[in-house]
């Protein structure tokens, strides 16, 4: 039986977030996708450990926590749809039991079948981006800097942090900050802010990150 605890809407949300295997913002859940994820649901979802949520600059961003990708979330969505949700709800259900009976029968991890889009050309034995967990900063820092070297044409050349975060996108947004603002105080990495504002598109501000409460939008590695 189902546990009550979710409503129709908050699975259809996690199912579309186990989709993206990535940030999402509430915005873009409703405008894109079609969903309205409202205050209750969200809190709901949160105080579960399901989801983490996360406001910049009045704009709401999702995501599913480690939590939801060690399968918890299949506990917690239960097994038959809440009462008077219709076809809809027995569809939706219809489907979590097929995906919930394969990874029993295959051994995956839910984090492996649901990867980002592109990652299904990854070398074999490589670990989809959705699954990976990295947490020690210098592992991250790590990864930025041969991210940078990746998009930049020469030494020294500022990159667009909007385009550095595409390259990382297994890794946590609060992780990513944390690690530019480390990078930031090394010999020859500067973070600093676009001189142009006008410039500057919603992707851009988006994607800065705010040290010594200024935001900056570029990163140089000399």
């Amino acid at each position: 039986m189902s546990d009550g605890k979710l409503k129709l809407v908050e699975t259809c949300a996690l199912l579309i977030m186990m989709r993206e295997a990535q940030e999402i913002s509430n915005a873009d859940l409703k405008n894109l996708r079609g969903l309205e994820l409202k205050r209750e649901n969200r809190e709901n979802l949160r105080k579960l450990g399901l989801i983490e949520v996360r406001e910049e600059k009045r704009r709401i961003h999702l995501n599913l926590s480690d939590k939801a990708w060690n399968r918890d979330v299949l506990d917690v969505i239960g097994t038959e749809a809440p009462a008077r949700s219709g076809y809809q709800g027995a569809a939706i259900y219809a489907q979590v039991a097929a995906l919930r009976q394969f990874l029993d029968a295959s051994g995956m991890a839910l984090s492996e079948y649901f990867t980002q889009p592109g990652e299904a050309q990854r070398e074999p034995g490589q670990e989809p981006v959705a699954q990976r967990r990295i947490h020690a900063l210098d592992e991250i820092v790590a990864l930025i800097r041969k991210a940078y070297d990746g998009l930049a044409q020469r030494p020294g050349d500022a990159v667009k942090l909007v385009r550095l975060r595409s390259e990382l996108p297994g890794i946590e947004r609060a992780q990513v900050d944390e690690a530019l603002i480390a990078l930031n105080t090394e010999a020859g990495v500067r973070v600093f802010a676009e001189a142009n504002q006008k410039t500057l598109t919603d992707a851009d501000r988006a994607a800065a990150v705010s040290i010594g409460n200024q935001d900056k939008h570029l990163l140089a590695i000399g």
